[in-house]
């Protein structure tokens, strides 16, 4: 006989004595917006384990003095490589009648919700759609935590199964790969920065990065920061007095409406990054919380940064049964996926 883990997806608990008015509207909390993977990834399908990268290293200096009839001929060029891995990734839930009706609530007393009789065991389309929204919600969330935050040498298990972007900055910039411009931002979770903190450290990371980043068109680059860099940028911008008045009004008043740029680069803010950087079970907790990363676009025809997955559409897709013999309501979910960086030239951080 099957025996599920007690894992009840949802229940209510009213916070009444006296029921009154009890519509059944539903109002869901707003959650950390985030872009789209391809905006900042090159994704690469059909990866079930590991993938490798092939990298072209370029000629040099190949021109020489000519000998007539009797030419020297050389062996160059390199090819060298590159890992992704991709770890496998699971969600589990189930919905259970009995649970729901514990407690009687307008949205267990409504069919549309709970149907009568045998029928209520199997979970209603209102209530699997309430539940399928939070988990790809949820889910689209936890993917952006791990592809940044994931280190395989954490204790948390909500951290553990990949290696994330940082972790492969950070041993590519001790392998003197990745250009790590600075790293005197503030670590601490709560930490606050100073005015024109991210201004000087974007003008830094731009300045300090490789001529081949630098001299790619501005269009092809993107600037990805957290929100507490994003917001010191702003104000500076807000504060500066280089004749710019008109601009600084249109800031104080209407606020940033279109793309914030430094230098004609995009500079795109990674709310979910700060979300996660104050939680306490984050190994990078305490040890990152500001950061910008210069690189190229995720759709540029340079793109750098690479997610690797088994299938794209396994990212968002939830399976929901009813298993009639536990009377119970299931949802799963199965991913595979990994991020890696290609180039070393075209990416540079700092921290």
């Amino acid at each position: 006989m099957i025996q599920p883990k007690n894992a009840t997806s949802y229940s209510y608990s009213p916070s009444y004595t006296f029921p009154g008015n009890l519509p059944t509207e539903l109002f869901r909390k707003p959650s950390i917006m985030t872009p789209a993977i391809s905006d900042m990834y090159n994704v690469r399908q059909g990866i079930r384990t590991d993938e490798y990268l092939v990298l072209v290293g370029q000629l040099e200096k190949l021109l020489k003095a000519t000998t007539g009839c009797n030419p020297t001929y050389t062996t160059s060029g390199t090819f060298s490589d590159r890992k992704i891995s991709v770890g496998k990734f699971e969600a589990n839930l189930s919905w259970c009648k009995s649970d729901f009706i514990a407690t009687a609530s307008a949205l267990t007393n409504d069919p549309k919700f709970v149907a009568d009789g045998l029928d209520g065991y199997d979970v209603t389309s209102a209530v699997r759609k309430v539940w399928m929204d939070e988990m790809i919600d949820a889910i689209r969330r936890d993917i952006w935590r791990i592809i940044l935050f994931g280190n395989d040498a954490s204790g948390n298990a909500d951290y553990n199964v990949i290696e994330g972007l940082f972790v492969k900055l950070y041993d590519a910039n001790a392998s003197y790969c990745v250009k790590r411009v600075g790293n005197d931002l503030p670590n601490q979770n709560n930490s606050v920065l100073v005015p024109d903190q991210a201004y000087n450290a974007l003008k830094a990371t731009h300045e300090g990065a490789s001529i081949i980043l630098k001299q790619l068109p501005m269009s092809e680059k993107v600037m990805w920061v957290t929100g507490s860099m994003y917001e010191n940028l702003l104000s500076s911008y807000e504060s500066k007095t280089n004749g710019a008045t008109e601009t600084q009004f249109k800031l104080l008043t209407m606020g940033q409406n279109g793309n914030l740029t430094y230098r004609g680069i995009e500079v795109v803010p990674l709310y979910i990054a700060d979300n996660y950087l104050i939680d306490s079970a984050n190994p990078w907790y305490n040890n990152l919380r500001h950061f910008v990363i210069y690189t190229t676009r995720g759709g540029s025809k340079f793109s750098n940064l690479v997610f690797g997955t088994e299938r794209a559409s396994d990212l968002d897709r939830i399976d929901m049964f009813y298993d009639q013999r536990t009377k119970q309501s299931y949802a799963q979910h199965e991913s595979r996926f990994g991020v890696q960086f290609i180039q070393c030239d075209l990416i540079a951080f700092y921290d």
